[in-house]
Formats: C-alpha cells, structure tokens, sequence
C-alpha cells in the first residue's frame, strides 16, 4: 500500500493532465506510455509524477498531429526518451502546418476577393467587362449539348483529381466551354489547373481518359451572370459585343461558363457566369 500511495491511480492522473482514461490505456497499448504500478491482484494502474511531463508531450504530439506509433520510435527498449530528436522532429511538423496555415488563409483571402468582384459585377449591366489573366485548364471534349445530370457525369472525373502535396491552395475554375470557328463548335468540359510550387504539368490520367491540357487566351471578355446554363446561347446573348459577327461571319471566339462565388451562395442553384472572348 506505501508504493500506491506514492503514484496516482490511472483517474487521478487522467484528471490532472486532461488526458481521458480510455487515452492512457491506448498509450499503454502501443507502448508508449507503461504505468509506473500495476496492481498484480486488481489490474489498476498507476502513475508517477513525473510520468505527467511524457503525457503532456505525447497531447503536444497530437496537437501537431504527429503521430503517436512516430512518438513510440523515440522510446527505446529501457524506456529512455530521445527527447532532442523528438522535438526537432516536432519542430518540422510544426512549421509544415504553419505553412498550411498561411496558405489556408490567403486562400480563403483570394476567395473573398472573388466574392466582392462578383457581386460588384452584379450591380453593373447584364453584360459587364472583365479582365480575366491567361489561364492553363485540363478539357475533356463532348460532342453535344448536354444538360443536367450528363454535364455532371462528364465533369465527375475531374473531381476525383489527386494533387502531391506541391500544390498551392486555388479557388479552381471548372466548367464548360465553346470553341467557335467558321467550320463548327468545339466543346469542353473542364478544369483549371492548380499551381504548383515548381513549373512541371501534373500527369493526369483518370478512369482511362487523358484531360489535355489547354491555354486559354487572357485579355478584355465580356460576361454576363445568370442561375442557369446560358454557354450554348452565347452567340445570340453577345450578339452586340462580337460586333453582330457569329460563325456564320467568320470570326472565331470563345465561350465559357463557370460557378462564381456571392456571399448568399445557393448550393443547389448556384449562379453561372458566361464569358466570351474573341480569338
């Protein structure tokens, strides 16, 4: 009863250190945390005092989400902490999710400011102007209109993309586009590329069909916004801004149509922006 009275029973110690009892078995469990006592007739575990600096450190670990079989690699056989190499270890983990941090928030600053240039839009005429930069996107052609539940089986593919850790947070366009011609019209279902850290084009092959990559011009397009799919009336809707030239004209131009993003965003109607720009 002496030695007990020295430790603390596994309640005890689960009440001053904030870690619950179900956590101190699973420490117990994979071999990180072995109770100073065990009663040989009841089974209760106890602790010592200073046994509540390695549980502090193995809630700091979860705090940074290392894992805890990685913490069990700095404990050897006789139970002695590699404490060095576990904080260095710590200290990388903990400056990868710094960076994940940050470029969480200047995603979620680059999604405001997209938000706010929306909504002014919305107060400008039914067809507005809009600078838009050069961008890369991956197509994948269709030959008819398509509506519906067959846009999105199209476009499904896309969303099962998996990027390495090298991509940077983007607020990705993904949509359908009209290449018109004198001859005939191109279409496309697509999405923007994401940007990675070094200049390499992500391979990409999904459920057999191979997205080509594609430039899509930058410059002055006019668009319109709308709640529901315009892309294959864009001719007639920027009948005026293409100076009254179609295909049938001769001139070649180019059709897109995307989700944008407001404050009141309907999830299940969102609004769709349709671009056009002469090629």
């Amino acid at each position: 009863m002496g030695r007990k009275n020295k430790l603390f029973s596994i309640g005890e110690i689960s009440k001053y250190t904030g870690a619950s009892i179900k956590s101190l078995r699973y420490y117990e469990e994979i071999k990180i945390l072995k109770p100073a006592f065990i009663d040989p007739y009841s089974s209760y575990r106890f602790y010592s005092f200073d046994q509540i600096y390695l549980i502090d450190l193995i809630m700091f670990c979860i705090e940074l989400d290392i894992p805890l079989k990685e913490l069990a690699k700095y404990i050897d056989e006789n139970e002695t902490l590699d404490y060095s190499s576990l904080l260095a270890y710590g200290k990388k983990i903990a400056k990868k999710k710094m960076r994940t941090l940050q470029r969480g928030i200047e995603f979620i600053e680059r999604v405001e400011q997209r938000i706010t240039l929306a909504e002014k839009n919305q107060k400008a005429k039914k067809i507005y102007r809009q600078e838009i930069p050069e961008k890369s996107f991956y197509v994948i052609p269709y030959e008819k209109p398509l509506k519906g539940a067959d846009l999105f089986e199209l476009a499904k593919p896309f969303f099962e993309m998996e990027y390495g850790e090298n991509v940077s947070y983007e607020f990705i366009e993904y949509g359908y586009m009209c290449e018109y011609s004198p001859s005939d019209i191109q279409r496309y279902a697509f999405m923007e590329l994401p940007k990675i850290n070094s200049d390499e084009i992500l391979p990409v092959s999904l459920r057999g069909i191979n997205p080509v990559p594609k430039i899509i011009p930058g410059g002055t397009y006019f668009c319109t916004q709308s709640e529901t799919s315009q892309l294959e009336e864009a001719p007639q809707i920027f009948h005026k801004q293409l100076k009254g030239k179609t295909s049938k004209d001769r001139i070649s131009f180019l059709a897109i149509e995307t989700d944008i993003l407001v404050s009141k965003y309907k999830v299940n109607k969102p609004l769709h922006e349709l671009r056009v720009i002469a090629l």
